[in-house]
């Protein structure tokens, strides 16, 4: 199921937020950057994984709350990264990434402790994909392949 909210992606208390990142180890702009400001622990997790375009299409899930109740999923959606307005995010690896998280989701779902993903608009902004033509299908498709998974997009 999708929904729309008008919510700042950084103030969700439960479940999976979904940020995309480049795979060039920087995380400097945009929602990546507000995620590395308030949970500096998801910032250390994606230095670990390193750098390098075989990490597109991958997911790196970070606990952030003691309780298991939070997670930040660093997605590899763009090999580089950039502010001028040119196509940086591959819809293959978005679509990668967010059914790796639904599967992380629905498996919850099954043990009965089930958890809402939150993203922004990945792959737009920054990422020069357009979300009505190209990143809205992809999610709409894993969404409704994984009924018992809720999916929010946060528009702030």
């Amino acid at each position: 199921m999708l929904h729309y909210a008008n919510q700042d992606v950084t103030t969700v208390e439960a479940g999976v937020i979904c940020h995309g990142v480049n795979c060039q180890g920087k995380m400097g702009s945009g929602v990546a950057k507000a995620i590395r400001a308030k949970w500096p622990s998801v910032y250390e997790a994606f230095l670990k994984m390193g750098s390098g375009a075989d990490l597109l299409g991958e997911v790196d899930l970070v606990g952030v709350n003691n309780d298991g109740s939070l997670f930040v999923a660093n997605c590899y959606t763009q090999v580089s990264y950039g502010s001028d307005g040119r196509r940086y995010a591959d819809p293959e690896a978005i679509r990668q990434a967010l059914t790796s998280v639904a599967v992380f989701a629905d498996m919850r779902w099954m043990v009965g402790n089930p958890l809402h993903v939150y993203l922004p608009e990945i792959g737009a902004g920054l990422g020069g994909l357009d979300w009505d033509t190209e990143v809205k299908p992809i999610v709409e498709k894993i969404a409704s392949n994984w009924p018992n998974v809720e999916f929010t997009v946060c528009r702030i």
